[in-house]
């Protein structure tokens, strides 16, 4: 690979620092068979990333890595994370010990590449389609207030499941099983895997579980009498009205993951297991 985008944390600190300044000193060693670009702070919906990009390297924690996968939506990028946040799930390096060996393996393509599934959420109202996004882990309806349990009614395929009294509804991808869906209770699946996982948050039930669907059923759910959000991977909510109805399917493209180490997803989970 010859041309890279560099994304650094918002959340700086010495040891974010201390890697973007080892990074691009082994880059700039490549100069000028290479070409790189840094974007440093908070990676907003509208930021692009450059045509020009092979590879997105991002510095930071699962936050950063949730948000350039975003904006690379509909790419053929290859993304590597190095973490420097707290568990670092979606990131593929933590220690390097030489940043030299490091960027060689990436200029001569020394590496695997790992695709991640991505979700596709889309919001109808009146039958018009007034909202779209994409999410990489997870797509949430919930509440609009911190006092109401919300009424929730999920079909699946066009099939009524279930009418769920709780505090949101949860649709998560395989890598999102791992984040937020792992806290409301959902199944850990293995991130290449191909399918949904539907949970209920805080539900009034004590018989009420999670459920893993098939990556090409079509996720309905609609809202009850109370405004609702609809959150794509943590970002800003958008406001649901009574009778809009939230669409989640898998989408079409993918998430491409360099993967450098021979680490399984289970060694790695026992790993991170041990932080928590």
């Amino acid at each position: 690979m010859k041309n890279f985008f560099i994304i650094i944390s918002e959340h700086t600190n010495k040891s974010i620092d201390t890697t973007k300044r080892k990074l691009i000193s082994q880059l700039e060693a490549y100069e000028p068979e290479i070409r790189y670009e840094t974007y440093e702070g908070y990676l907003g919906r509208e930021t692009q990333i450059p045509e020009w990009v092979d590879c997105v390297i991002t510095v930071g924690g699962d936050g950063t890595m949730l948000r350039a996968a975003r904006a690379t939506f509909g790419r053929k990028v290859v993304m590597l994370g190095i973490n420097r946040g707290h568990m670092g799930y979606l990131t593929e390096v933590s220690e390097i010990k030489d940043y030299s060996s490091l960027v060689e393996r990436l200029v001569k393509d020394d590496f695997k590449v790992e695709e991640r599934m991505m979700l596709r959420a889309r919001l109808y109202r009146n039958g018009r389609c007034i909202f779209r996004d994409i999410a990489l882990n997870d797509v949430l309806m919930g509440k609009n207030d911190s006092i109401h349990m919300m009424e929730y009614q999920v079909f699946v395929n066009g099939t009524l499941l279930n009418t769920y009294k709780a505090d949101g509804v949860l649709v998560s991808s395989p890598t999102g099983s791992t984040g937020y869906s792992l806290s409301a209770g959902g199944p850990i699946a293995e991130p290449s895997a191909k399918l949904l996982i539907l949970t209920p948050i805080c539900p009034h039930s004590i018989n009420t579980r999670s459920m893993v669907l098939g990556a090409g059923d079509v996720v309905r759910i609609i809202p009850g009498s109370r405004q609702t959000l609809v959150s794509c991977d943590g970002a800003d909510g958008t406001e649901m009205q009574p009778g809009d109805e939230l669409v989640v399917t898998r989408s079409p493209h993918t998430v491409r993951f360099i993967r450098l180490k021979e680490t399984s997803f289970l060694e790695t989970l026992r790993e991170k297991m041990r932080l928590v």
